[in-house]
């Protein structure tokens, strides 16, 4: 009789299988908890259990999950240890044996200090988009936590300020005046030089790997003549409106290459804009006659568009967005005030009246969305009190603005400094505000409907409190994935096999992070030689939230014996790169067409269609291995029929 094929796999990380994550004694700073653990042979669940206590009698966790990982979200709690266990299910009901028992701990860094206690209102708990919310917190002092809905920290470190979260998880910030990005495992992934001072307020990862943030570069210039001349005189100052005098800051927008850090490209302010542009209104001539240096721009966020090669800003004190063209650097628009505002004369959308404002980002359909603080909005909107308005306008003809969408916020949380907005995938907005209008500080993340109606609102416990922005995210663990192999089971002799009838090795993939992920992968086969049993491969692909698919590699060539690899990671969390080895033994016989494991008159027939249609080779039907099927193999296949 004639054997199936079956490919022989010899796997360094399954065939001692384990668990993986939390490794054992390990103490973790969250309470969402990634298990994480290797496949068993012929298993098609998994049992997890997790329990206080050594001998699993307080069991806190007991599920069944048909992946090897799991997130779990609810009963853990800080200071305090747990055990773990799992253990295969398979399909004829019975369950193997436990894997292996391991224990982890829940502890707050010591260096840390838990995040203040938060008032919470649920308005609408069927409208409220699920996920964790993340902020930076520089009052009463410097943190980056996370929370869940209900108020509960779940997680928070003291590697660096946090200012940006990507769509795929990554944390960009600050640690100790370098821009840095990390992650939730509290790993800085990537620095800026030392010796660079960047500023807080926005670091971002370019599609080219490259690295932008920004950089202050001063330059002196006059004190404008203003209500603070004879104050500036005071303190020794011409004050005259000519000399220049005084130093001016601005913010240089600078590339920095992903590998040396060198700087590779820059922007200055002090060659595309005018001193003759300044605030008027706000007060921040007064406070730098104090502190002996102009805050000019106060540029604090930007979104790089790789499609239009186009950075759109922010500069707060200008009231000014401006677009410019990458790399020449020069402004295509300014988006700003009124000529008599001072702020510049040829603004596009002056009818917005927007100022001080914070948070700029394009969404997908091209329109601009970001939070206007209003600072002015009295002076220049006519206002009774400062109004923050969240904004979402679409730019035409490169000229005037259409406002798609607009939220007003009660004039008790204006926010005066800070500010951010993020429109989340169930179409609601998040928004933080420092809440500090009518003298009545309110530090508060609120989560509204496109209609504006109030589904859920957080407000600090602690008045001094301050944040900078706030993100609500699918999961702190943005690279969790699983690779299960098919068929995967033993042989008589013990060994780890995948058993394989139709000349392909099949890898599932899971996406268990929450996020919309691309994933990089690597398919190697080993084997020293001219003609391999498996070509090389390699590839992209993208899964969203939950979603799984499968990576199919054909046997290339009928060899007995290989080392095969693969590897596979999330290409925005290299970090978590998973790398499977493998023995392959190949027991194919040729002509066994439809893998019936014998070969007959059906086998000559499945073998002529198969080379009546043009580019269908099939590895059974190549009889005489010269990589192609024709003529010649059915000749082959019918003698073989006859000899057996």
């Amino acid at each position: 009789m004639i054997s199936r094929l079956s490919i022989y796999i010899l796997t360094a990380t399954i065939l001692y299988g384990g668990l993986q994550k939390p490794t054992a004694g390990e103490n973790l700073s969250y309470t969402h908890i990634l298990f994480e653990w290797d496949q068993e042979p012929d298993a098609i669940n998994y049992n997890l259990q997790v329990a206080e206590n050594s001998s699993f009698t307080s069991l806190i966790l007991d599920i069944e999950e048909p992946t090897t990982n799991y997130i779990a979200t609810q009963n853990f709690n800080w200071d305090s240890d747990y055990h773990w266990r799992v253990r295969p299910l398979y399909n004829n009901g019975n369950s193997g044996d436990w894997i292996e028992e391991s224990s982890f701990s829940i502890q707050h860094h010591p260096e840390s200090t838990p995040l203040p206690d938060l008032n919470l209102n649920t308005f609408d708990e069927d409208e409220v988009y699920d996920g964790v919310m993340v902020y930076s917190q520089f009052s009463p002092y410097f943190a980056v936590g996370a929370v869940d809905k209900y108020g509960n920290e779940i997680w928070n470190t003291i590697t660096g300020y946090m200012n940006y979260i990507s769509p795929y998880g990554e944390i960009y910030g600050l640690n100790g005046g370098q821009g840095i990005k990390f992650n939730f495992n509290h790993e800085i992934l990537w620095q800026t030089p030392e010796g660079i001072d960047i500023d807080s307020h926005e670091i971002k990862q370019l599609a080219n790997g490259n690295f932008m943030a920004f950089v202050p570069t001063f330059q002196l210039g006059p004190i404008p003549i203003g209500p603070w001349t004879d104050m500036a005189q005071d303190f020794g100052y011409t004050a005259d409106g000519i000399s220049n005098e005084f130093w001016w800051l601005g913010l240089r927008i600078v590339e920095f290459d992903k590998e040396t850090g060198e700087q590779v490209w820059n922007w200055d302010p002090f060659v595309h804009f005018s001193m003759n542009d300044y605030d008027q209104y706000a007060g921040t001539w007064w406070n730098a006659i104090f502190e002996g240096f102009f805050d000019w721009m106060h540029t604090n966020a930007f979104h790089f568009d790789e499609e239009e090669s186009a950075i759109y800003v922010s500069h707060r004190h200008l009231s000014r967005i401006s677009k410019i063209d990458y790399p020449s650097g020069e402004i295509i628009w300014n988006m700003g005030l009124p000529t008599e505002f001072g702020t510049g004369s040829d603004n596009i959308c002056t009818d917005l009246r927007f100022s001080f404002q914070h948070h700029i980002q394009l969404m997908d359909d091209g329109t601009l969305l970001f939070f206007d603080n209003g600072n002015i909005s009295d002076v220049v909107a006519g206002d009774e009190d400062p109004i923050t308005r969240l904004r979402r306008v679409r730019v035409i003809d490169d000229s005037y603005c259409e406002t798609v969408w607009q939220y007003d916020l009660p004039a008790n949380l204006h926010g005066l400094g800070m500010g951010s907005v993020q429109l989340l995938d169930n179409g609601n907005y998040f928004i933080y505000t420092f809440g500090s209008g009518l003298n009545s500080p309110e530090c508060s993340i609120l989560e509204i409907t496109p209609e504006g109606d109030m589904v859920w609102k957080a407000t600090s416990q602690n008045p001094n409190s301050a944040w900078y922005r706030s993100y609500k995210i699918p999961s702190i663990h943005p690279s969790a994935f699983s690779v299960i192999a098919e068929n995967y089971t033993t042989n008589n002799n013990g060994d780890y096999i995948i058993n394989i009838s139709d000349g392909s090795i099949h890898f599932n993939i899971y996406n268990s992070s929450g996020y919309t992920q691309p994933y990089l992968y690597q398919f190697s086969d080993l084997t020293d030689g001219e003609v391999q049993m498996f070509d090389f491969s390699e590839g992209e692909f993208e899964l969203g939230p939950n979603e799984s698919m499968t990576l199919s590699f054909p046997q290339a060539n009928p060899i007995d014996l290989t080392n095969i690899s693969l590897s596979i990671w999330p290409m925005h969390h290299s970090y978590d790169l998973k790398e499977l080895f493998f023995t392959a033994i190949s027991n194919s016989q040729p002509g066994d067409m439809n893998g019936d494991e014998s070969i007959n008159v059906l086998d000559v027939v499945l073998l002529v269609n198969a080379i009546l249609n043009d580019n269908e080779f099939s590895n059974n039907g190549d009889l005489n291995g010269d990589g192609m099927i024709n003529v010649l193999d059915v000749v082959l296949l019918v003698n073989l029929i006859l000899v057996n």
